[in-house]
């Protein structure tokens, strides 16, 4: 079943770090992710941003058949190294998809950690931390994480304590590998997919109860990509000691 898929020939050029080229041929987007954001934080303020990013099945094909994986079972020691090496690691240099402001200032995503990845109903989904210590203050700290691809070619969508808040399938280019690429993807593909705002909560891990503490879901215009048409909702966390 994998290997005719008909991103085949198209998933390798997204895993080879294209993602960010807006002039590519194909219509957008192509890969789907439902992103579930956690905010960790430690004795001392922020720690770092969790992420379990939730892959449509053909993504998840497509990376399994790039991987050679065709058995159909759980993913093994090996194999899940493989899609570390071979997938993950090469968005890398587009900072994992990861925006960060802290104190309106922008935080250049270098690394991440605690890489997992598990099937779950033929579905791929990856766990991994990115590293953002922010030392809490007597005044407010402002943390401002926004999660997406800026070429459009990956659509994420923040999950909802539900799963994920968009079925891909309903955008009528979702199997068209070969419908050229457009301005008005964007318009076509929300319209589809009743594209619509954040509704869940924000979540936070650790001892949160020795900061004060709210939670916000904005739009970011000035976060905007894909001709500038994409207003990115972004997850925001204030913080201060009491």
């Amino acid at each position: 079943m994998f290997a005719s898929s008909p991103f085949r020939r198209i998933i390798p050029a997204l895993l080879a770090a294209v993602l960010l080229l807006p002039a590519l041929a194909f219509a957008h987007p192509h890969a789907f992710v439902a992103a579930d954001v956690t905010f960790v934080f430690d004795e001392e303020g922020l720690a770092g941003i969790h992420q379990r990013w939730d892959m449509d099945e053909m993504l998840t094909a497509s990376i399994l058949d790039l991987i050679q994986k065709y058995d159909g079972g759980p993913l093994t020691p090996a194999e899940a190294k493989a899609v570390e090496s071979e997938s993950f690691k090469l968005i890398k240099e587009y900072d994992y998809f990861t925006h960060i402001r802290i104190d309106g200032k922008p935080f250049r995503v270098q690394w991440a950690t605690d890489f997992k990845v598990e099937l779950n109903d033929r579905k791929m989904v990856w766990h991994f931390t990115i590293p953002c210590h922010v030392k809490a203050a007597d005044r407010n700290r402002e943390i401002v994480v926004g999660v997406f691809d800026e070429s459009f070619y990956t659509f994420v969508t923040y999950a909802s304590e539900n799963g994920p808040t968009i079925d891909p399938t309903a955008d009528p280019l979702y199997l068209n590998a070969d419908a050229p690429a457009s301005p008005d993807d964007f318009q076509r593909f929300s319209s589809h997919v009743k594209l619509g705002s954040f509704s869940g909560s924000i979540r936070t891990d650790g001892p949160t109860d020795r900061f004060e503490l709210n939670t916000d879901v904005r739009n970011m215009p000035s976060m905007a990509y894909y001709y500038e048409q994409i207003v990115p909702e972004a997850l925001i966390v204030n913080f201060r000691r009491p």
